[in-house]
């Protein structure tokens, strides 16, 4: 008994320490009670109850807010927005793997609020996406938040999730997606990785960092993909 105690207690460690360096939850639900904090590409700012996301192919398209300081309902294209955070429901909540909020204080990305990020808030921002043939700008939940100021990963709401880590019936940490989208500091439009494309796609997509590629032997993993972002976000170049 006691050694499956200490075999328990050391995969929760280990679950605590790594995810220091996996991505965020996706979203699953969002707080009517709670201030959903809204900041526009001029620079206002829009404070009030979320009462609605409407979505196109399982992106969001508009946005739907009680603003606070009018009382009025209105209605709000991504096109017009640079970020929001969004107070998840408590079902999102509950749904969410073991936090590792220990290292938001130490954000690499200087536009992103510890305080909203520690507090549990969810944090998405416009963005242009490819999707097939065509472009659209839709708001997306960043996945990286702590370490996104070179590449940025959004969930993908479609994804398909591979299994987590359990011990006894519990689950000490959730499976990665097997899809996201990606956009590089360099670059406006986020496109979609899959885990079945990864392999090819991975020296085409990170070609500027050889030493990197290298280290993961030519023959990466999507097991290893939270790390490897990880590591490229973090390193100097």
């Amino acid at each position: 008994m006691i050694k499956r105690t200490t075999m328990v207690l050391a995969l929760v460690l280990t679950a605590l320490l790594t995810q220091a360096q996996t991505f965020a939850p996706g979203f699953v639900g969002f707080s009517v009670k709670k201030t959903t904090y809204i900041t526009m590409n001029d620079g206002s700012e829009v404070e009030g109850r979320l009462k609605k996301l409407s979505y196109k192919k399982g992106l969001v398209e508009e946005i739907k807010i009680e603003d606070a300081s009018t009382g009025k309902k209105v209605k709000i294209k991504p096109e017009d927005i640079k970020f929001m955070y969004v107070p998840p429901s408590n079902m999102g909540k509950l749904a969410q793997k073991i936090e590792a909020s220990n290292n938001l204080s130490r954000l690499i990305d200087g536009e992103l609020s510890s305080e909203h990020l520690n507090d549990g808030y969810l944090y998405m921002e416009s963005s242009k996406v490819q999707l097939k043939k065509k472009t659209g700008t839709y708001m997306l939940q960043l996945a990286n938040p702590t370490f996104s100021a070179k590449i940025k990963v959004y969930i993908d709401p479609f994804a398909k999730q591979s299994a987590g880590i359990g011990v006894g019936g519990m689950t000490l940490a959730g499976g990665l997606d097997k899809s996201y989208y990606i956009k590089k500091a360099t670059e406006d439009v986020a496109q979609k990785i899959t885990k079945k494309e990864y392999k090819k796609e991975m020296a085409l997509l990170f070609a500027e960092s050889p030493e990197l590629l290298a280290k993961y032997n030519d023959d990466p993993k999507w097991s290893e993909f939270e790390k490897f972002i990880y590591e490229y976000s973090t390193s100097v170049q």
